[in-house]
């Protein structure tokens, strides 16, 4: 199944593109990046289309093969991370509260993109937080510019490369397993709040 078609589609219903527009590597950008931040059903990219909404991976997932049919090759970053009152002071109080407790981990997800094929030159893409969330004092990224690398959505701690041949999801499965352990219930309920939030903050 090829997404551009469903994108447009979907983007046009909403009113968030003109009809017949042409969708180029920045119009998709923009278009997923400013999906609410919030968890889908599941991770799909025809599933985020459809209900118009995701977190980190399946956001970037969706990008990633956008990207593909217009013909930008993309690779998976996966991050560990922590959410704390130093690099998050964005958070609402009631989350501040929580991460000044303890830090909240994460396995954050973006994409290197192949901007220029013939120069085999590679940016940093992030499509984490919607633009508007930037009243709010969330690091959104505001347009995709061919060359200049955008502002990861997290302080990473440890950055891993997703190989061609595994599974990213897989992946960091796995690397959240290791990195939040214990901490995973926590973890889930931080996020959904913080889902919450931005929800209401930006409806």
């Amino acid at each position: 199944m090829t997404l551009l078609p469903t994108l447009r589609e979907e983007a046009t219903r909403r009113g968030l593109l003109d009809e017949g527009a042409r969708i180029d590597a920045a119009t998709a950008f923009r278009l997923v990046r400013d999906m609410p931040y919030r968890r889908a059903s599941n991770r799909e990219p025809e599933t985020l289309l459809c209900e118009w909404r995701g977190t980190c991976s399946g956001k970037h997932y969706l990008l990633r093969d956008l990207f593909e049919e217009i013909g930008l090759a993309s690779s998976v970053i996966l991050a560990t991370h922590e959410f704390t009152a130093e690099n998050s002071p964005w958070l609402p109080p009631h989350l501040a509260t929580e991460v000044r407790l303890a830090p909240v981990p994460d396995v954050h997800t973006f994409l290197r993109v192949e901007h220029d094929p013939v120069m085999h030159e590679w940016m940093t893409v992030d499509a984490t937080w919607p633009a508007e969330a930037r009243r709010l004092g969330l690091p959104s990224n505001p347009a995709f510019e061919p060359g200049r690398d955008q502002q990861i959505a997290c302080d990473p701690i440890e950055v891993f490369h997703v190989p061609e041949d595994t599974d990213p999801q897989e992946l960091k499965d796995r690397m959240v397993a290791d990195h939040v352990g214990a901490e995973a219930a926590r973890r889930d309920a931080f996020i959904n709040a913080l889902s919450d939030w931005l929800a209401q903050e930006l409806r």
